[in-house]
């Protein structure tokens, strides 16, 4: 079956999220908890707004006794919720979410991403990259094995190895390497705990917007590849939150509030927009990824969701 080198990523971002631990034990309640909301799945808008209640999602795994990191895994939970959900929604589109893993980031994103202390490397913590890659054929119509593309001494990559496995990691670095300067990149950090983890997103986002720091020997990116060169860069957060009363005694004037509302990409939680607080996480698809389809978001998701039990099965919804 045809399949195009952004859908390919996609599936194995999500594949590898039920890899881990904290998603198969949680699934069987996360997934009841997920349909119970969305209702139709032939509604693309029920699956959108699925965001106003990932929250509740998150907390289903949670019971008397015992607390929420436990049960769902703490941050690594709420980031592969998080990821399940943005990818559900962007199916069949240029943009892709991946928990960070080595094997699937293009090596140009890495680099461009990496931020360093003198010779030292180091990334912000444990984030969702989203990749939004160019509207051309080699993304969007071409079947992954039909991409022509070159190395860095002008020959031909082979599309399969010689086990007949797509040939991902060379054709994607050679493909964002030629298109490096088209490509959109969204951070987003996903953090349990808003009022103990705010100031980590604000001070990664002031560092990934700044001009350089003279004399402290900090860079961001690599000669070759920069952020500065991309057509877009965000950087964003996304916070359950997990206190004891869900977040409902943050006011507007709250420290947590004011050190993320001007991050580049946005705020976000798993709930319903509360004006000069946060934004549900819904809103994150027209303010970072509004160029990821040039048709509208429920449109390209209306015609995916007919597939969602054959093409689109690794989601585990149904």
């Amino acid at each position: 079956m045809s399949q195009n080198i952004c859908e390919y990523l996609r599936e194995e971002a999500i594949k590898g999220l039920f890899e881990l631990t904290t998603v198969k034990k949680a699934w069987p309640t996360w997934r009841q908890e997920i349909t119970n909301r969305i209702g139709n799945l032939n509604a693309p808008l029920n699956i959108i707004n699925l965001g106003d209640h990932l929250s509740e999602v998150f907390r289903s795994t949670s019971s008397s006794g015992r607390s929420q990191a436990s049960i769902s895994g703490g941050g690594t939970g709420w980031e592969a919720l998080v990821c399940w959900y943005l990818n559900l929604c962007l199916l069949e589109t240029r943009t892709v979410v991946i928990k960070f893993k080595k094997s699937l980031i293009p090596k140009p994103v890495r680099e461009a991403i990496t931020v360093r202390y003198g010779t030292f490397p180091s990334n912000t913590e444990s984030d969702l990259i989203a990749i939004t890659f160019p509207n051309k054929e080699e993304y969007t119509t071409m079947d992954k094995f039909a991409i022509q593309t070159r190395d860095t001494q002008g020959d031909l990559i082979p599309p399969a190895t010689r086990g007949g496995k797509f040939n991902y990691s060379n054709i994607i670095d050679s493909l964002t390497d030629r298109d490096f300067n088209e490509l959109e990149i969204g951070i987003i950090q996903c953090k349990t705990n808003w009022n103990d983890n705010a100031q980590i997103p604000m001070l990664w986002d002031m560092i990934y917007s700044s001009t350089g720091f003279e004399g402290h020997r900090i860079t961001v990116g690599s000669s070759a590849y920069s952020i500065k060169d991309i057509h877009r860069f965000t950087y964003s957060f996304v916070t359950v939150p997990t206190s004891s009363d869900g977040g409902n005694d943050i006011k507007p004037s709250s420290t947590c509030v004011k050190r993320v509302q001007n991050l580049t990409g946005g705020n976000y939680w798993g709930k319903p927009t509360v004006p000069s607080i946060a934004n549900s996480i819904k809103e994150i698809f027209g303010k970072n990824f509004s160029s990821a389809s040039p048709t509208a978001l429920r449109n390209t998701l209306a015609s995916a969701m007919g597939q969602i039990g054959s093409t689109y099965s690794y989601f585990n919804l149904v």
